[in-house]
């Protein structure tokens, strides 16, 4: 069911807001909250009875309720409250316009670009190599596919964890996280040939779109990515220029042992553990040795580097050589967004002052590579630090619509852009979220309950950092932290002071 709100259409059955054509990022409460009003029009409806409604079972302030109410509006283009009524003392009415009739889903989404979800190959597990190289070669053809504006791609993290759902569930999994297409692929490996078979489907209908064969050598595996990707544009979208492609492909890896060791090494580099990002850095460097041409080692190898340094306390000769890396891998590599966006990052550790270069090279990213969600993640964090809240949770939004099984670091810069914006408790909600807490993350939740009045669990937060870190003091948490405006870093000290944060006291006993 689909109903038009003003110049917005909302999509019940699969939860997706579409203006002007383009999906709107929205954040699930609020689209919870948008579902609940529409399927009750003219009703006024209590503050109660809509927290019951859209956060059952969880109790939370009203300003959860207002903040709902100003994002939904402001989703639909009712900044005028002409939809959404505010009945003092009562609750909301919600008024649909009688001259607007309900757009079907379809209708909908044809004025928009078409969602493609490309899933991991099915290999034989036993084949540890073709295991690599074809997850390796999925990712390429996700993020080629991304360059293109008339097409969007669900990001490869939640492609991969859709993967993992039984067969029968996919379509419709993959239909609730937007995904208009899936592209599956199944391969056979003989000697030294792969056979693969790939098949891109309608999740709506199960309709196939297109299907086709290929078998190639080993080192054609590039060759394989680029056809993929060509071949599922031109299913969808016509009159592809071919010239979009070829500026946004990356330049091959010279040979096929160079290219699994970037791929080991950014796997590495995702993952969590004693040493692995070491390990990633030894797959870069050996990617490099065996093709010194791959801007994308020398990009990810410079990213590994101030992992390693420390990110904000690497040695500044680590800074410096890290953004020499990303400088290079930018000069061999010139339209790849990830090199792009490589060197903003290690620009942004570098410290405040380099905050214009990091905004051009976020920028350029963007440009190049429009929907890569984390790219958009990460800009919409930096846009956040220096300022501008409201755009940086907009990206970010925008980001895991596109990444709805995004990793958990998507929390934290989430986190941030909302406590910059003074939502404290939603902030706390996804500081939260992170798994594991190191103490400087503890301090941002300890930042977030204090301000928004909760003494008790703000101590709790106090209590779990100083016991990792009982050295680290207010003035460093704050001297380190990338927010670029005064009065965020000062709301952060006043924060922190108001928790209890104070290291001239004995580290407390956790609770």
């Amino acid at each position: 069911m689909a109903l038009r709100i003003g110049g917005a259409v909302l999509d019940l059955d699969r939860g997706t807001l579409r203006r002007d054509g383009e999906i709107v990022p929205v954040r699930p409460k609020t689209l919870e909250l948008l579902a609940f009003l529409t399927r009750n029009p003219g009703r006024v409806l209590s503050k109660d009875e809509l927290l019951q409604a859209v956060w059952p079972g969880i109790i939370v302030s009203e300003d959860s309720l207002t903040q709902s109410i100003r994002d939904a509006r402001k989703s639909i283009g009712d900044e005028a409250q002409a939809l959404i009524r505010t009945v003092p003392r009562r609750g909301y009415l919600f008024q649909l316009p009688e001259t607007e009739a309900a757009q079907p889903p379809a209708a909908a989404a044809a004025r928009a670009e078409p969602t493609v979800a490309v899933l991991p190959f099915d290999v034989d597990p036993a084949d540890a190599t073709a295991k690599a190289l074809f997850d390796g070669a999925v990712e390429e053809i996700t993020n080629a596919l991304s360059y293109f504006k008339t097409v969007a791609v669900l990001a490869r993290h939640s492609a991969f964890a859709l993967a993992e759902h039984s067969r029968e569930d996919i379509r419709a999994t993959a239909e609730r996280l937007g995904a208009d297409y899936i592209a599956e692929g199944r391969v056979e490996t003989a000697g030294t040939e792969y056979s693969a078979r790939v098949v891109l489907t309608e999740t709506v209908s199960g309709r196939r779109v297109w299907s086709q064969g290929f078998t190639f050598a080993t080192g054609d595996i590039f060759a394989f990515q680029t056809m993929v990707a060509q071949r599922i544009v031109t299913a969808l979208v016509a009159n592809i220029e071919s010239a979009v492609m070829r500026r946004g492909l990356p330049a091959p890896a010279a040979n096929v042992e160079a290219y699994l060791h970037f791929l080991r090494g950014k796997e590495l580099l995702r993952s969590y553990g004693e040493g692995v990002n070491q390990a990633a850095r030894a797959h870069f460097l050996k990617a490099i040795e065996l093709d010194p041409q791959s801007g994308l080692a020398h990009a990810y190898l410079a990213l590994a580097e101030v992992i390693i340094g420390g990110y904000n306390d690497a040695p500044r000769a680590v800074l410096d050589q890290a953004r020499d890396r990303a400088l290079h891998a930018i000069a061999l590599s010139p339209d790849e967004a990830r090199c792009h966006r490589m060197l903003a990052l290690t620009l942004l550790y570098r410290g405040r002052d380099e905050y214009d270069a990091v905004e051009k090279h976020f920028a350029r990213a963007l440009d190049l590579n429009p929907y890569d969600a984390d790219t958009l993640a990460q800009t919409g964090f930096f846009r956040a630090l220096r300022g501008d809240g409201e755009a940086g949770l907009a990206l970010l939004d925008k980001a895991i619509q596109l990444n709805p099984m995004h990793p958990t670091w998507y929390y934290y810069d989430r986190g941030e852009a909302l406590l910059i914006l003074g939502r404290y408790r939603e902030a706390a909600a996804s500081f939260s979220c992170l798994p594991r807490k190191s103490a400087w993350q503890w301090a941002r939740l300890a930042t977030c309950y204090a301000l928004a009045g909760d003494a008790g669990k703000a101590l709790a937060c106090v209590r779990e950092g100083r016991a990792l870190e009982p050295g680290l003091t207010i003035a460093k948490i704050v001297e380190e932290t990338r927010m670029e405006r005064s009065e965020d870093r000062e709301r952060i000290r006043g924060g922190l002071e108001l928790a209890g944060w104070d290291v001239s006291q004995p580290p407390l006993a956790r609770s």
